[in-house]
């Protein structure tokens, strides 16, 4: 099965130089959004004008990518979060967050751990499913329908937002690494939703030789994507319960299909469409 990552400039400069050096063959490209393509021996690979680089993922691919992927020197560590579930009406939000080392992080790119949003929902379901059979530090928070809906009224008691619980989520999984980690130098990068909350909760961490980062497509980090792809999973084994547990198919049905006593613990309350059925 052909896997893909994306490199960047400086890599995709080192993808062109390392196949010129080793004089390997290169094939005809077959249209207008593809850079390179190698064609010789074991060793088949096509570069894109974007940066995506797929390839075989044999022994001669890996080599292949061993030589050109560029490893993290600055951080001993990096660190990323993401939530999922925040946008579907019924089923958990699970936030994760992973911290990897340099070697971690390279193994992960080469597994084809990149934004979640361009992977295909089988290939997603295998690779969370090796990646949580990796020895990588990872913790998650799962608020089920009925938990989530509580939490989601007790801040609500406080005029605080969905922002204000996705917040306390984020902190929670976050500062529960960095308890378990010791670093020279460390970065956290956070999927961007509220710049303020992110940084209110977690402003009381020590934030020596500690850089944290929120940006919006905080998923071009491999810490942030995996922690993605993980929650991404996760959601879909917490729906799978619900629907074995109450007999039902969430991602096919609406909320006025479901019987009025099970819809809070299966959906969040909320939404508009479900606070319709629910206050009838």
């Amino acid at each position: 099965m052909n896997k893909s990552l994306l490199l960047d400039a400086e890599e995709i400069k080192r993808t062109e130089h390392l196949v010129n050096e080793k004089h390997l063959k290169k094939a005809n490209l077959t249209n207008e959004y593809e850079l390179l393509r190698v064609k010789d021996k074991n060793l088949n690979i096509v570069l894109y004008k974007s940066g995506k680089l797929v390839h075989n993922g044999n022994n001669a691919s890996i080599e292949f990518l061993n030589a050109i992927l560029k490893k993290e020197e600055k951080y001993d560590y990096i660190l990323g979060s993401d939530e999922t579930g925040k946008g579907e009406w019924y089923g958990p939000l699970v936030v994760v967050a992973t911290a990897l080392k340099p070697d971690e992080i390279l193994e992960l790119r080469k597994l084809g751990v990149m934004d979640s949003k361009d992977i295909k929902k089988p290939k997603l379901l295998k690779l969370a499913k090796n990646m949580i059979k990796m020895d990588f530090l990872r913790y998650s928070v799962i608020l089920p329908p009925k938990t989530y809906n509580e939490r989601y009224n007790e801040f609500n008691k406080e005029n605080k937002s969905l922002n204000d619980l996705m917040a306390w989520a984020h902190s929670k999984v976050i500062k529960n690494l960095l308890d378990r980690i010791k670093f020279k130098n460390a970065k956290i990068v956070i999927d961007q939703f509220d710049v303020k909350k992110m940084e209110h909760r977690l402003e009381k961490i020590d934030k020596t030789n500690l850089e944290i980062i929120q940006k919006t497509g905080g998923e071009s980090e491999t810490s942030v994507a995996a922690a993605s792809i993980i929650a991404k999973y996760l959601f879909e084994q917490e729906v799978d319960k619900l629907d074995k547990k109450y007999g039902l198919k969430l991602r096919n049905s609406k909320p006025q299909d479901i019987d009025h006593d099970i819809l809070p613990k299966v959906a969040k309350i909320h939404f508009k469409n479900v606070k319709k059925k629910y206050l009838k």
